[in-house]
């Protein structure tokens, strides 16, 4: 995390996310074709990655999201993490009692992809349009 909070200063929030969305997509292709157990390990090097880009600099890319109310951000950051770990784990749990353990993972690619879509399309207002487009008003 600390190396992520380095490259912060060079990379801007959105673009880390996006390599986020890359890294978990690698994650979920790995996990879903693997054989053996060492494949499985190896691969949480990917997920742990995925995990310190999302949960240090999420709540970052939410307040550059809304810049100007950064308790609305931090709110809908933690929020929507806890509603999605909880609509996660149990849709996960439904996934594989009903389709097994790897449709979870091909689920979780269809997600991954989305979140990727919904990113590229989204691009956070640098400092200098949030000022200009308020003075407009």
């Amino acid at each position: 995390m600390i190396v992520l909070g380095a490259w912060g200063r060079k990379l801007s929030n959105h673009a880390l996310m996006i390599c986020a969305c890359c890294i978990a997509f690698l994650y979920n292709i790995i996990v879903s074709f693997s054989t053996d157990s060492w494949q499985l390990i190896a691969a949480q090097l990917l997920q742990a990655v995925f995990v310190a880009i999302v949960m240090g600099n999420g709540l970052s890319y939410f307040s550059e999201l809304l810049p100007h109310s950064p308790g609305m951000s931090s709110t809908i950051y933690y929020n929507g993490s806890i509603i999605g770990r909880l609509i996660g784990n149990l849709g996960g749990g439904i996934i594989a009692q009903y389709a097994g353990f790897r449709d979870v993972y091909w689920v979780c690619i269809i997600m991954v992809v989305l979140s990727f879509a919904i990113l590229w399309r989204i691009r956070p207002q640098k400092h200098g349009e949030a000022v200009s487009s308020s003075s407009r008003l």
